[in-house]
């Protein structure tokens, strides 16, 4: 895989989206923005945009994916089936995960990520913790583990209007627009299963 992801403070609009069974957890003021190209994997290749407020658990970092879109309709099946991810369709144009322009449009929105990258790289590792809420109401909690070579960046993110604003200002809460520091990752990722939180 390979990914861009950005942090921007998170909107109190924001942090009252959070589903009620993790309104209590709310933490630091941050949210994380990402953009992936999975370039092979269970379902194959697909591309990715999602953001991800970060929640606090006994004063551990945890997040939880308040929107996820993918251009893969198996992506979309798995990931709401097995983590409880609130992933739709969406058209991507542009290399997502590496330096440059992005587009990605879905229902009633249009989001672009420019990434800038430095040029040295360095190896890296990441695990970031993850609460989700299924249908049945049980908050249960999985890992995303991230191993490769970083190199430190920056995003803009660009919101377009659409002719009903109402139907995109959610997402303008969860990947704000304006400059954000990045990084860029490329290597591999692991999921784990889901367990109750």
């Amino acid at each position: 895989m390979d990914a861009v992801l950005w942090w921007h403070r998170a909107t109190p609009a924001a942090r009252a989206r959070l589903p009620p069974a993790l309104a209590a957890r709310a933490g630091l003021p941050v949210t994380i923005g990402g953009l992936i190209s999975y370039r092979d994997g269970p379902v194959g290749p697909y591309r990715e945009v999602f953001g991800a407020p970060v929640l606090l658990r006994g004063g551990l970092l945890l997040s939880h994916v308040a929107f996820m879109a993918v251009d893969s309709a198996p992506s979309v099946a798995g990931g709401r089936g097995n983590w409880a991810l609130p992933k739709e369709l969406a058209r991507f144009d542009g290399d997502a995960g590496r330096p440059g322009r992005v587009t990605a449009r879905g229902d009633g929105w249009t989001l672009a990520v420019t990434a800038r990258a430095r040029r040295r790289a360095l190896p890296a590792y990441a695990a970031v913790a993850c609460a989700q809420v299924w249908p049945d109401g049980a908050v249960r909690e999985f890992a995303v583990r991230m191993r490769g070579r970083a190199w430190a960046g920056s995003v803009e993110v660009e919101h377009e209007r659409p002719a009903e604003p109402p139907a995109v200002e959610p997402l303008r809460h969860w990947l704000a627009p304006g400059r954000h520091p990045a990084v860029l990752l490329s290597g591999g990722q692991l999921v784990t299963p889901a367990r109750d939180g």
